[in-house]
């Protein structure tokens, strides 16, 4: 996108997380919420939380023109996966306008209940209140929470595949199982670098990046676990036009229909 200067973007990013950590640390202090800097899960999703709280809507004009017309094809029942606090919730809220009835249903699926003021929050002021619904689970806790495999029309993962842990393959397969015969997943993931050099600068930055980052990693070959989630109609996934060389956030972006 930026050509050689793409190279720096992870130390960027590794720097602000470290940088808002004090500011996390400080507020459980302000608030009497001590316990909370003694538990790591705690204190990872909290940190994450107030990261995300501005790094999330100042990143995302770079990848907005990538994810609208994605996101505009949603329809049906849909599983929104790790929507964080929600940015791209008035995308939705202009499908829906735009469209109404096309959506019926969105699942916002987020384990980080921190997240969910912002999403109902964010959900009202778009428009979505009467059928958003975030849901506290994990993709193998989906079940239990009521929603049944085989039944959703859309599954919309962006930028969520990277941060499930080292059993990606299986929750991308566990959610592949929810699709029903014809659904989509629209997928818009930061990716391993197809360039040998770009993939080592990966591997560097990596050592931090999931500790700092609630568990993202950058080195990820996601597009290939996503084709091989189980038997697809139809696969039209692969890399982004607009991602350069040096680009050390790759991505894969399209569609897969059941």
């Amino acid at each position: 996108m930026f050509g050689p200067l793409d190279l720096i973007v992870p130390p960027t990013v590794l720097l602000t997380a470290v940088l808002t950590l004090p500011f996390t640390i400080a507020s459980r202090i302000l608030t009497g919420n001590f316990s909370d800097l003694t538990v790591w899960p705690k204190l990872k999703h909290l940190w994450f939380k107030h990261f995300w709280w501005w790094f999330g809507p100042a990143s995302k004009p770079l990848f907005a023109s990538s994810v609208r017309p994605l996101l505009a094809e949603a329809s049906g029942i849909v599983l929104d996966i790790g929507p964080a606090s929600g940015i791209w919730m008035p995308e939705f809220g202009e499908a829906v306008k735009k469209n109404p009835g096309k959506i019926k249903k969105i699942y916002g699926i987020e384990p980080n209940t921190l997240f969910h003021p912002q999403l109902l929050s964010q959900a009202k002021a778009n428009g979505l209140a009467h059928i958003y619904e975030p849901v506290a689970a994990y993709a193998e806790e989906l079940e239990g929470k009521g929603i049944a495999k085989g039944s959703i029309d859309t599954v919309i993962t962006v930028h969520v595949l990277c941060s499930v842990g080292d059993h990606a393959d299986t929750v991308v397969k566990e959610l592949y199982d929810y699709l029903k015969p014809g659904g989509q997943w629209l997928v818009y993931e930061h990716v391993v670098s197809r360039h040998t050099a770009v993939k080592a600068f990966q591997a560097i930055n990596n050592v931090f990046w999931p500790t700092l980052l609630d568990g993202c990693t950058l080195d990820r070959d996601t597009e290939q676990m996503l084709r091989n989630a189980g038997q697809w109609d139809s696969i039209a996934i692969g890399p982004d036009p607009k991602d350069g060389y040096f680009e050390t956030l790759p991505h894969t972006i399209g569609r897969l229909v059941k």
